[in-house]
Order: structure tokens, then sequence, then C-alpha cells
């Protein structure tokens, strides 16, 4: 009997120390998911609009002064998710220089959870054309066991003068008043009032900006948990679907929702093509209601997304709700609430009667792999009751443990 009470006891407290410890450690990653990666995406995309991105043709190399009046280094250099305070809402960080100003600087940006846009909370200027010969400002990335630091220095002729730590907590930016431990430090960029130099790799046009942009766009793709239905379509379908997208291909940004009349969403259906070409079709997702979210590629572009509404009344069978090319595909979440919006949208012509008859294996006819069921679990806990339930789960093991530790050395009578 006292057997079968210590293995369920066993058993029961390692289930509530596992669910403590799975609670504590799922705040510490540094990176981005879901609405938040399509937002700071969009933040980046203005930054890389705005200034562009600087490089060099090869890693290493710095742009200098050549005597002409001319040097004014522009665009962005660096950016990364931080994850300051380790809690689960990371920063997005950017370096880049600024020509019309004559400074280098560090950007700072949250995402507040409610009202799920992008909000700046530090600029960090150094003007370089105030430094004097010998002079040089260095923006470094610090790193610890538990924090993340921005690290400002101050040099002459090579000599340290002065540093300053930042950092952000709870959505604030801070900077230290005394020296923080710092275990290992990144130098992002340096330069004088005659030089600029990055201490990462931006050759290639910057490719290590264009993968981060590139990574944020497939986080905020892969948040999408509808099922992809494009390997199941009929021949026909995907044949109606495809006609429509060579149509849209010249698109840039067009919403059935910024028009209040039909006659008015019909007119702007008729734009000028501009070239593009359509590739292939990548997902498609069935969002209800025989609404249907379709990414696909052009000859200029593979982040390239359309929102078509399938109905009896629509040429070639879809009718188009919206269209974005050379784009930051949808979140989850994105998705979600355009769904919700369009319910509401009284442009929508009916949807046509029956549903898609999808085929069960996929067009190449190989067997499907087994795959098991996907649970989707909504985050029903928020960061402030976390510890609380952690410690009361932790408070339950060890009071099971001290009743089950007495129980065995005592008495069996």
């Amino acid at each position: 009997m006292k057997n079968r009470i210590f293995r369920f006891l066993s058993v029961f407290c390692s289930i509530i120390i596992a669910i403590s410890c799975l609670s504590f450690s799922g705040v510490s990653a540094d990176e981005p998911v879901g609405k938040m990666s399509s937002v700071y995406a969009y933040v980046l995309n203005d930054y890389l609009y705005t200034y562009g991105a600087m490089h060099t043709e090869n890693a290493g190399d710095s742009l200098t002064d050549d005597g002409s009046g001319t040097f004014a280094p522009n665009g962005v250099i660096y950016a990364e998710i931080i994850n300051f305070d380790a809690n689960e809402s990371p920063y997005l960080v950017i370096f880049l220089a600024e020509a019309q100003y004559n400074v280098a600087s560090c950007h700072v940006w949250k995402y507040n959870d409610e009202t799920e846009i992008a909000e700046r909370i530090a600029v960090l200027d150094s003007n370089y054309s105030l430094l004097g010969q010998g002079e040089t400002g260095v923006f470094s990335l610090g790193f610890s066991n538990e924090k993340r630091y921005i690290i400002f220095q101050s040099r002459k002729d090579n000599e340290l003068v002065g540093a300053d730590y930042y950092t952000a907590i709870n959505g604030d930016a801070f900077e230290y008043v005394n020296e923080p431990s710092v275990l290992n430090v990144v130098d992002v960029m340096d330069f004088g009032c005659d030089y600029f130099h990055s201490g990462i790799d931006i050759s290639k046009y910057n490719k290590t900006v264009g993968d981060f942009f590139d990574d944020s766009k497939n986080s905020a793709a892969d948040s999408v948990t509808y099922e992809d239905i494009a390997e199941h379509l009929s021949d026909e379908d995907e044949g109606q679907i495809e006609a429509v997208l060579k149509n849209v291909t010249s698109f840039t940004d067009f919403d059935i929702a910024n028009y209040t009349s039909m006659e008015e969403y019909k007119e702007a259906l008729n734009i000028e093509p501009n070239g593009d070409r359509f590739y292939l079709i990548s997902e498609v997702y069935d969002l209800d209601d025989e609404i249907y979210y379709v990414r696909f590629s052009t000859d200029r572009s593979y982040y390239n997304y359309a929102l078509l509404r399938r109905s009896d009344d629509a040429e070639n069978g879809y009718q188009i709700l919206k269209v974005r090319t050379d784009c930051i595909p949808l979140s989850d979440r994105e998705l979600k609430q355009i769904k919700s919006d369009y319910d509401k949208n009284t442009l929508l012509y009916k949807k046509a009667k029956g549903s898609l008859k999808l085929n069960k294996k996929s067009s190449n006819d190989k067997p499907a792999e087994s795959k098991a069921p996907l649970i989707q679990i909504e985050k029903t806990v928020s960061s402030r009751t976390r510890l609380p339930a952690i410690c009361i789960g932790g408070g339950i093991a060890i009071a099971l443990l001290t009743i089950l530790w007495v129980y065995l050395y005592s008495d069996s009578d």
C-alpha cells in the first residue's frame, strides 16, 4: 500500500514541479511571435524606406571622408530583437546613421500588448561631426547572464574616456548610474568625424538586415493556425484562383474596406499593369464563410497575399477583398480580426453555394504523412499571475513531499 501511495505522490509532485518550471522558463526567449513580429517588421520596413540600408563592398570596410565635404553616412546598419528584462515582450533595437543630422543612433521600440502597436521608448544619439581628431564613439550590445544592455563608449586615441549603459525595464528605458557587470560585449558601430565603421557585416547590400527582415516576415507567416489546403485544391479550383491572382499582381495595397459603394470598389479594381507577373501559389487558408487567404509569389517578390471571397456572382468565381504585394504576411491574429471585419462589410458578394471539394492527397500523389493533431492552447495566465502560480505550485509540491516523508518513516501501525 505504501508503495502505491509513494508512486502516486511522486508522479503528482513531478507533474506540479514540471509545470512550475515550464511556466517560469517560457519567459526568456529573445524572439517575437505572431502579431508582434508583424508589427516590428512594419517598423523596420518604415526605417528601410526612409533611410535605406547602409552597406559596404566587403565585410569590415569603413566609409571615409574623401575631403569633398559630402561625408554623411546614412542608412540602417543593424536590427535585433533584445529581451532586456526577460519578459514576454522583447524589444526591437535598430542602429542607424542619419545624414540629415550627422548622428549615429540607436532606437528602441516596445510592443504594446493592449493596443497591439509598437512604441518608440528610446533614442540614443551621438553627433559624429562634433568629434575631434582621434575621438571616436562606439555603440555596442552587452550581455550578462540575466540582462541585456546598450553601451555607448567615448574614446580618445583608442583609450576609454567614458561609458554609458542603458537597458529597458517593463517598457521604459533606463540609464545606469553605476556600471553594471557585463560578461560579453559586441561592437555594432564605431565612428569619428571622418570615418564610419560597422562591427556587423553589412556587405552584400547589408544581407544581415535583409535576413533579419525576412525572419520577421516568416515568423508572422508561420503563426497562422489555419490549415493550408493549397496541395488539396482540385485543378479547376486552383485554375480559378490563379486566374484571379494574375490580375492582381499590379496592386500595391488594395482593400475593399476602403470603399463605401460598389461603384467605387469596381472602379478601384481597374488599374494599369505594372509588369509584375504571377508565378506560384504558396499557401491557401480557409477562413470560413468562403473567404480564403492566399499567399503567392511573383517574378519580383516572394511575399504577396490576397484575400478572396468565393462567390457565384464574381468573375472567375472569386471576389477580390484585399491584396498586398511585396509585403509583410498577415499573422494569425490579424487574419482573425480581418475575417471579423469582413463579416460586417456590405460590399461582399454572397458566398458561393456549396464548398470547395478538396483532394485527400496532394497534387504529387504521394501518400500524406500521418501527423499528430495540432492542439492550439490559448494563453490564459498573464505575466502578473504567473509568478504567484509558480510559487503556489512549488509550495504544494513541497508540502506533499513532506507528508510523504513523514508517512514513510512513521510507524506502520
